[in-house]
C-alpha cells in the first residue's frame, strides 16, 4: 500500500486553516488522520495486525507558505514506513508520504491471493474522502477488469457528508437490527494500540508486538 499526504510535503497554501497540521505535538498528522482513516480501512478488510516494524521521518525541516513566502518548520512526519503481519501471518507493507503526486495514483492499494489480485487507486492517501476505483482479476486471468462498486443509494455527491452519512446510516441500521457493522469505540481503540506501536517502533527501531507494546520481538 503506497500513499500521498497532500498536505506535508515541502509547501503549504495557508498557514491559517492547515499550519496546526505541521507540529507533531498537536496530533493531528499524517500519521493520525489519513494513515490512520487507511489502516482502519486495512483493518476492516483483512484482519488485526499482530506485530509492526516502522521508521517515521521528516525530511522537510522548514515548509514553504506559498501564500506568504514564509518558511515555518515542521516536525511532524512527512514519511511513513511500516511492515508489519497480520493475524493470519501474511505480512503487509505500507508506505505514506507527505505532498501531492505528479501524474500519477496518489494510492495504490494492492492485495496478492492465492486465487487472484485486488488494486485499488485514489487521487491522494486521504481514503475517507477521495473516490476510489477498485480492479480484479482471478483464476488464469492476467489483466485486471474494473470492479463496480454497488449504489449504497447515498446521493450525496461530496464524499466528505457522503462518508459521514454512511456511516450513520449504518449506525442506525445496527440500532435497528442489533448488529454491529459501524466501527466501534472497541475499534478506535484498537487502532490507537496499532498507532502506538507504530511510534513505539520507529523510536526503538524494533519490531514491536501489537497487543502488548512494550515487548519486544527476536530480530527479522
Amino acid at each position: 500500500m503506497t500513499g500521498w499526504g497532500r498536505i506535508w510535503g515541502a509547501t503549504i497554501d495557508d498557514l491559517k486553516t492547515d499550519g496546526y497540521l505541521l507540529r507533531n505535538a498537536n496530533g493531528a498528522t499524517m500519521l493520525t488522520i489519513p494513515f490512520a482513516h487507511t489502516l482502519a480501512a486495512l483493518r476492516d478488510v483483512l484482519g488485526d495486525l499482530t506485530e509492526v516494524s516502522a521508521v517515521l521521518d521528516t525530511r522537510h525541516k522548514q515548509v514553504l507558505a506559498t501564500k506568504s513566502g514564509d518558511l515555518v518548520p515542521m516536525d511532524a512526519p512527512d514519511q511513513i514506513l511500516l511492515a508489519g503481519r497480520l493475524a493470519n501471518g501474511a505480512p503487509v507493507s505500507i508506505h505514506y508520504q507527505g505532498g501531492e503526486p505528479r501524474g500519477i495514483d496518489g494510492f495504490v492499494w494492492a492485495i496478492h491471493g492465492t486465487e487472484g489480485d485486488l488494486r485499488m487507486t485514489g487521487p491522494t492517501g486521504h481514503t475517507q474522502i477521495v473516490p476510489l476505483a477498485i480492479y480484479g482479476a482471478s483464476s488464469n486471468d492476467r489483466t485486471l477488469q474494473p470492479i463496480a462498486i454497488p449504489d449504497d443509494e447515498v446521493d450525496l455527491e461530496d464524499r466528505v457528508p457522503g462518508n459521514v452519512a454512511r456511516i450513520y446510516r449504518r449506525l442506525a441500521l445496527d440500532l435497528h437490527q442489533g448488529t454491529r457493522t459501524a466501527p466501534s469505540f472497541d475499534d478506535a481503540v484498537a487502532l490507537h494500540r496499532v498507532l502506538s506501536a507504530i511510534e513505539q517502533a520507529a523510536h526503538e527501531g524494533r519490531r514491536v508486538a501489537v497487543d502488548a507494546p512494550n515487548r519486544a520481538l527476536p530480530p527479522l
